[in-house]
């Protein structure tokens, strides 16, 4: 057994998909958003039965390494490294890795070093009292201490070479991380005497730290976070999300906090979907991340007038993801965490929350008449700006009419100054009469039962009649059709339907004719053997059955009446195709050429009159 082989064995795509995306269970099948594109209709589809995923947006498809490869941006075999170290599964003895790259093996040390540097941290945090005294102020209990590895970092740099000795990471790994540095009369680190908060990404690997001074009479800031490295983008993490996002997806719901300790009281107070930005704004790509496990997002910031900015900050942002964001407005000398601390209620709070545009308009109308002129132009300019971003028709229209309420201006005077911006998004009557009839158009569509929903991508799949669809399901899954073994498909027909099949899918049946059996081909060892654009395929071909008919599995129908309706369809296209290069050959004078397709027409004439087809 190969080892792409034993990982699927061994491991589940519905568990590895779950991880970046949120599925419900629809028969024998997973649906949700995909993770892979921009979308609010659920098109991503796993079978677990099968092992595969198909997306009928975006058209990406293959088993649980295509999976990981493609959303991990990484080579398969890096794929299968990071679901075997994810899902600690033993690699029989016989499995030949290759060799990894340089980047690979500098990633594992710096992750390596980094947990080393945690779990030394964590341990010193056990042997000192001032350290374990300040997180008891902080209302930080031990249970929390121990499930965020939190830690202390005292300035006895040989008890930490010592005890990474073990582990076989030296003083120069932990320079490379930039977790010692060199200084004049040796080595020192920038995290002494802070209280250590470990910093994992989304698949729970130590990648980075974050620091804060404890004693009174410190007078360093506050805080101090890994600088980015290589292997760590503060832009990219978000803290805690390894362990909130199972309960975000099951929620379908996220906090966002600013802080270590702001999440950590989250987690107390049972808000276990909670995640963090590790001191500074959050970006597209925290967003990103967060869409592809929530619905809504819970906005947490400080009380304080830079709280608020930053909220401003962050709607600008919003509109490229697929979430919604919506603001939770704490007291203004409160934190997430003080307020919890202080007995306020925050499941009142979260019924009371706005949606971030509401908030931007409050916020920018307080005031407002009152401002002057020059004020009022930029604000409006501001929230003009900010519409203009939407590409729905209707919404810009609906928030238009919002902010013309809030801040008692002429909709036609906002609405020309969102034409004038720039986009060409002009709003009239017209964008709303489109609107209406594009959800009338998608209402007719769902209530037909079609699975022709619109989807943000630009991807398309090769075109494949229904009959194709059908012949090649037959192939892939014949315990699903009756009359498979009187029609022997692999052995009498299968040159003919090689020869009159497209050439996007002859290379395919090769493929299969290659991988025959008695059972059909098996499809987890056929992946090994495709490439990515013929894996989505074959799941394409899997999955659509099923998905699009609402049926479980395939449904039961006549191999000879597949076959015989295949040659008739694509014995008339071979006539048409011929006589096309016939004409040009003979506008060439290649008689040579004539005399070739037609005696190649002829044979295949025969063929099809024994079908009782020409």
């Amino acid at each position: 057994m190969n080892l792409f082989s034993h990982i699927k064995q061994h491991i589940s795509i519905l568990d590895v998909a779950s991880e970046y995306a949120t599925l419900k269970k629809a028969g024998l099948y997973y649906k949700g958003c995909c993770p892979f594109h921009h979308e609010r209709t659920p098109s991503f589809t796993v079978s677990p039965h099968r092992e595969m995923f198909y997306c009928f947006g975006c058209h990406a498809g293959g088993d649980i390494i295509s999976f990981v490869a493609k959303i991990e941006h990484c080579s398969p075999l890096e794929a299968a490294r990071q679901l075997v170290e994810r899902y600690q599964i033993q690699v029989p003895q016989d499995v030949t890795w290759e060799k990894a790259s340089h980047q690979e093996e500098a990633k594992k040390l710096y992750y390596t070093t980094c947990a080393t540097f945690a779990r030394w941290c964590h341990k010193m945090l056990e042997k000192n009292v001032p350290a374990r005294e300040y997180l008891q102020s902080r209302s930080i209990d031990a249970k929390s201490s121990e499930q965020f590895t939190i830690g202390y970092c005292p300035s006895d740099i040989k008890s930490l070479l010592t005890f990474a000795q073990k582990d076989g990471i030296l003083a120069q790994n932990f320079i490379d991380a930039h977790l010692l540095l060199e200084g004049r009369t040796g080595l020192y680190t920038p995290f002494e005497e802070r209280i250590i908060f470990p910093i994992k990404d989304h698949l729970g690997r130590c990648v980075g730290f974050g620091g804060r001074v404890f004693k009174k009479e410190d007078q360093r800031a506050k805080y101090y976070n890994s600088h980015d490295h290589e292997f760590f983008n503060k832009g990219s993490i978000l803290y805690g999300l390894d362990r909130a996002k199972k309960d975000i997806a099951q929620k379908e719901a996220a906090f966002l906090v600013e802080g270590y300790t702001d999440l950590i009281t989250m987690n107390q107070y049972g808000f276990t979907n909670t995640v963090a930005t590790l001191g500074t704004a959050c970006t597209a790509e925290h967003l990103k991340q967060l869409s592809r496990y929530a619905q809504r997002l819970y906005i947490m910031y400080d009380g304080d007038a830079a709280g608020q900015n930053a909220i401003m900050r962050l709607v600008e942002l919003c509109w490229q993801a697929a979430i919604d964001p919506y603001v939770i407005i704490l007291p203004q000398a409160d934190d997430p965490a003080s307020f919890l601390l202080s007995g306020g209620n925050l499941t009142q709070k979260v019924a009371q929350a706005s949606d971030i545009f509401s908030f931007v308009v409050n916020h920018l109308s307080d005031d407002f008449v009152h401002k002057s002129l020059q004020e009022r132009i930029a604000i409006t300019k501001k929230i003009i700006s900010l519409i203009n971003q939407i590409p729905d028709p209707l919404k810009r229209n609906l928030l238009l009419q919002q902010a013309s309420d809030a801040f008692s201006l002429p909709i036609e005077t906002l609405a020309r100054g969102l034409t004038h911006a720039g986009s060409g998004n002009t709003i009239t009557k017209t964008s709303f009469d489109q609107q209406n009839a594009y959800q009338h158009r998608s209402s007719n569509a769902l209530a037909a039962g079609s699975h022709k929903q619109p989807v943000e991508s630009d991807h398309t799949a090769p075109k494949i009649s229904q009959l194709e669809k059908k012949l090649f399901c037959a192939i892939l899954y014949p315990q699903g059709v009756e009359g498979l073994q009187e029609t022997a498909l692999f052995d009498e027909d299968e040159e003919l339907v090689a020869q009159l099949l497209d050439s996007h899918l002859k290379k395919l049946f090769d493929t299969l004719r290659a991988h025959k059996g008695t059972q059909g081909p098996e499809v987890s060892t056929l992946f090994e053997v495709l490439n990515e654009e013929e894996k989505a395929l074959v799941a394409q071909l899997m999955l659509t059955n099923g998905t699009m008919s609402g049926d479980e599995e395939p449904a039961k129908t006549d191999m000879r009446s597949i076959v015989q309706q295949f040659y008739k369809k694509q014995w008339k296209k071979k006539v048409h195709d011929v006589k096309l290069r016939v004409y040009e050959a003979q506008q060439q004078g290649d008689q040579q050429q004539v005399k070739f397709l037609l005696n190649d027409l002829d044979t295949l004439k025969k063929k099809m009159f024994a079908r009782g087809i020409a």
